[in-house]
């Protein structure tokens, strides 16, 4: 009876999760947010001969040191060795994986409660929640969900070995699940070492937990070993300081302290019903002296600075179920009557002829308490789960889900990569230069992602010149942010949208003024144009010789 309930209250939180999923591949031909460099990382290692290559082309152009945790990658060439298309792999992977999320956050929450029903709160806030899971949604959800999922895994494995004394297999869960999420994302494994430290420092606090702890720290790096030696071999240690630089840092100020704050309560674009049984649960845990575990759930969130969405769901899902059952346990206590129906009442209904096999079943006869819980959960997880599937179906730059490579965008690579050189290098406007090299294959000039490897000075130079480009009203200005932040001799093409785009993590506007300065200035050629985008050629001999204005105004 008990594996029947859990069966079926996981099918439940599967089922209704897969709704919020669907819609977001019904209203997404094209995967949300950034993914490029992912994909250009996984082509690399899928062609390379190379354990781990050393550089991955395309982006800037030197390239950019390929010192990222590959263990995704790996999984992504073998599917693109098989035929599979890297774009519908990252389209359809991340919402598959956020389904195994899901299942392993009902899991972990049955653990904690031994209840089905709080696992299905759980579940469902997982599956459904668009602004935790966004990222794990998206394009880059397939390394990221893969890295979640390894997290999980992790502290699954510690709980029950300093929680309930899970003896071997817990010791090896959790090693195994740390080796997999170092070789898989760095914010992930930052968080994943907070939970398994924070496991032993709630639960255990011995000499010979601390010494487990350690042994399953070093056998996770040492499973990690062949990718971060490598790493080292190629490219030196400080490399893996200058990524972990972009990634964040741990909370160590009031000021970190209240931007995780507004995050938690602001971040939401649907009712944050949730994040409020999430407090309610964790000071009902600590009421009755059980706050282990809502301080176990709350380290990795609290510690890693800025506030990483994903991360929440630690603390959300798990907290929210119990808040959520604490609140359904109190309304089904008060003294509720309902009327009395008689059995007959619908006998004056006849079904067709058709349908009647289904007058010979008996429904369920329901208690009052039984349809009290119903309702609260259809009036609560109901039009919950329908504004997060409205959520999950935008496109536009000020959606939750946003398309960096909008229609117009891929019709323009095509172009690029049918009429231009093989060597040709472009500078693109906006986020869709993070998607160009592996959609154009050509090389994208200015990109932000990728280069926070190569060192915080790299990484800024073209964090700021993306900036002031996205910023410019006339070709005066295009020319000096290129011209200033010497991108110029390496630009054959400037790559401009129209109208609203996506620029780093937000939308953004190009005033029409600017294509209109570009078509009259002599430093630029209109080689392309659609709807969405124009792509201009760069004349270098008459950028050197022109005026090259900083301003940013018509």
């Amino acid at each position: 009876m008990r594996s029947n309930r859990y069966r079926g209250f996981l099918l439940l939180a599967l089922a209704i999760s897969a709704v919020v999923q669907v819609a977001y591949l019904r209203s997404h031909q094209f995967p949300a947010l950034l993914g490029g460099l992912f994909l250009e990382m996984a082509s690399t290692v899928a062609t390379s001969d190379a354990l781990v290559p050393t550089t991955i082309e395309g982006f800037t152009t030197e390239g950019i040191p390929f010192a990222y945790p590959p263990l995704g990658f790996y999984v992504m060439a073998v599917f693109m060795r098989l035929g599979v298309d890297g774009v519908a792999l990252l389209r359809f992977g991340a919402p598959a994986i956020l389904l195994c999320i899901v299942a392993l956050v009902y899991h972990l929450t049955w653990l904690l409660t031994d209840r089905p029903a709080t696992a299905l709160i759980a579940g469902t806030i997982t599956g459904t929640h668009v602004s935790l899971n966004v990222y794990l949604v998206g394009a880059s959800g397939f390394v990221r969900g893969l890295g979640f999922l390894f997290m999980l895994v992790a502290m699954l494995g510690a709980y029950q070995y300093f929680a309930t004394d899970g003896g071997r297999r817990a010791l090896a869960t959790a090693t195994l699940g740390w080796g997999l999420v170092v070789l898989t994302h760095p914010v992930h494994a930052a968080a994943a070492g907070a939970g398994v430290a924070m496991a032993w420092l709630v639960w255990d606090r011995s000499l010979r937990g601390l010494a487990t702890g350690a042994a399953i720290a070093a056998g996770g790096l040492a499973l990690a070993s062949p990718w971060w030696l490598t790493v080292i071999s190629n490219h030196g240690v400080d490399i893996f300081f200058a990524g972990a630089g972009s990634q964040g840092s741990f909370n160590n100020s009031l000021s970190d302290f209240g931007e995780l704050v507004d995050w938690f309560w602001g971040s939401s674009y649907v009712l944050n019903w949730p994040a409020a049984f999430a407090v309610v649960g964790a000071a009902s845990l600590v009421a009755r002296g059980e706050w282990h575990q809502s301080a176990w759930l709350a380290a990795p969130v609290v510690l890693l600075v800025p506030p990483h969405g994903r991360l929440g769901i630690l603390v959300v899902a798990p907290l929210g179920a119990i808040g959520f059952m604490l609140a359904l346990s109190l309304l089904t206590e008060l003294d509720i009557d309902l009327p009395d129906l008689p059995t007959d009442r619908f006998g004056r209904f006849a079904l067709p002829d058709s349908l009647a096999l289904l007058d010979r079943v008996d429904l369920p006869e329901l208690t009052t308490r039984q349809v009290v819980a119903v309702a609260f959960f259809l009036v609560l997880v109901g039009p919950f789960v329908g504004q997060n599937v409205a959520a999950a179906s935008g496109t536009s730059p000020y959606s939750p889900l946003p398309v960096y490579a909008d229609d117009e965008d891929r019709s323009a690579m095509e172009w690029v990569e049918a009429q231009t050189a093989a060597d040709a290098q472009v500078a693109v406007v906006g986020g869709a230069s993070e998607w160009f090299p592996y959609l154009a294959n050509r090389t994208s000039v200015i990109v932000k992602y990728g280069t926070e490897f190569s060192g915080q000075e790299t990484f800024s130079r073209h964090e700021s010149a993306q900036y002031e480009l996205g910023n410019c009203w006339n070709a005066s200005c295009v020319n000096a942010t290129l011209v200033d932040r010497e991108f110029a001799p390496e630009t054959d093409y400037v790559y401009v949208p129209y109208g609203g785009f996506m620029s780093g993590r937000g939308g953004a506007e190009i005033s029409p003024a600017l294509h209109e300065s570009l078509l009259s200035s002599e430093q630029f050629t209109e080689v392309y144009r659609n709807d969405g985008v124009g792509v201009y050629e760069y004349n270098r001999t008459a950028a050197a010789t022109g005026t090259a204005s900083p301003a940013t105004d018509a």
